[in-house]
């Protein structure tokens, strides 16, 4: 029995594509104004889909859930009370759960502010990316610097103050004509809004974007070094007004760590629902002591199939285990499944665990696996102490909750810069 899982909920519509964005979203399919920017029938498959995984793995409650994109904020308030009436009906959310939803400058509204309120939504995280208009022309990012700010006045005062609600934005460092005083301007005018978490990620140009075409075309100037510059005086500028580094790209004001991102970096298991989603499902450690732990599974949803408004077979019996008719509903097609076994594991496990400064844990790591921490990143004689030794990674003695000493093994500030570099050094 799990008395408390994550939900991801993938909502993958956007008024437009932006020129970086490789992650799979569909543009709004409302044929006018007038109907809603996404389908309803959209809703209806999210909801038998939770159903279905909740019944599966036995859920009883929802530890956080997150509503991700794709641009959430599309959806209308109705839309949103629906949803999350239906998710909360699935199962409940435990008391102080951590409830996120993604929104856009350019469509929050105080009707959304409200119906998040009053669903048991608690943190939103706002996708300002750049407070520049020409930076984000430059990548076709929809909305402007005036509708960011618009934004950020909108929810400091109805969401912030009038629910007390938790507010994230997230940044991007290095974005095509974006100079570094624009920049840092943008940093200092963010940090005057009552934020208590900001995501700060370095431009990444993925192959086969629009962004990377016009790059490698020469028709936009791009500079990696430029990028690695700004991303370091951000750090600098949101340590200075309050912000902790807790991840590679995540900084948060104490005790105002996303929860739910937390549940990736420390291989917990979650449940994604949506068209483009996964989840993750990893295995217990294995009762023969000399073997690591046992098999876990990921699925992945693959694209929509737009267009269908059936309910499928998992569907219809998720509805029929709950004694409900199927809502119409878009079909989502059988998931990929990947199988993941004790090595698997234990590489996501490193790699995760060492994007955040805290590090892993010695006595987590031997309990899952069954295998010493200290030996499997070569803590005494191989790449952890060689990275030790040129002062990029340290050895941390805690205190656990529990009072039973242990010890965390972590990069510190400048080796987690070099995040990618020590993991194909463990490789």
């Amino acid at each position: 029995m799990h008395e408390s899982v994550s939900l991801y909920i993938h909502i993958p519509f956007c008024h437009q594509k932006c020129d970086y964005c490789d992650f799979y979203s569909l543009p709004r399919l409302a044929k006018n104004q007038a109907e809603p920017r996404i389908p309803d029938s959209y809703i209806g498959s999210l909801l038998s889909e939770a159903a279905f995984y909740a019944n599966r793995y036995d859920v009883k409650s929802w530890r956080t859930v997150y509503i991700g994109g794709g641009t959430p904020s599309l959806l209308t308030p109705t839309q949103l009370t629906h949803l999350m009436q239906g998710i909360t009906k699935t199962a409940p959310l435990v008391e102080h759960a951590e409830v996120t939803m993604e929104m856009n400058p350019e469509s929050v509204s105080a009707a959304l502010i409200q119906a998040a309120a009053a669903t048991g939504i608690n943190r939103i995280s706002l996708g300002v990316q750049a407070l520049d208009d020409t930076a984000l022309k430059a990548v076709h990012r929809a909305g402007s610097k005036a509708q960011a700010l618009q934004a950020l006045t909108l929810l400091s005062e109805q969401w912030v103050n009038a629910h007390g609600g938790r507010l994230s934005a997230d940044l991007i460092a290095g974005l095509p004509k974006h100079t570094m005083p624009s920049f840092v301007r943008g940093i200092e005018e963010l940090c005057s809004y009552p934020l208590d978490h900001i995501s700060l990620y370095t431009l990444t140009i993925e192959d086969d974007t629009p962004l990377f075409r016009r790059i490698q075309n020469g028709s936009l100037p791009h500079s990696e070094e430029k990028a690695d510059r700004m991303w370091l005086v951000g750090r600098h500028l949101l340590e200075k007004n309050g912000f902790q580094q807790y991840e590679v790209s995540n900084f948060a004001k104490p005790g105002c760590e996303s929860k739910h991102n937390c549940v990736y970096w420390q291989l917990e298991n979650y449940i994604g629902i949506g068209s483009g989603a996964s989840g993750s499902w990893y295995g217990k450690p294995h009762a023969d002591k000399s073997a690591g732990c046992e098999d876990g599974v990921r699925w992945t949803n693959p694209p929509l199939e737009r267009g269908a408004v059936t309910a499928t077979p998992a569907q219809k019996a998720a509805a029929s285990a709950q004694k409900a008719s199927p809502q119409q509903s878009l079909t989502l097609p059988e998931p990929i499944i990947e199988i993941l076994d004790s090595d698997t594991q234990q590489f996501e496990y490193l790699m995760m665990g060492f994007r955040q400064l805290i590090g892993v844990s010695e006595k987590a790591f031997q309990s899952r696996f069954n295998t010493a921490l200290s030996e499997a990143i070569g803590a005494q004689n191989g790449v952890f102490a060689d990275w030790k030794k040129r002062r990029l990674a340290r050895v941390i003695p805690v205190r656990n909750t529990d009072g039973t000493k242990d010890t965390r093994y972590a990069l510190n500030r400048r080796g987690i810069l070099l995040l990618n570099r020590f993991l194909e050094e463990l490789l």
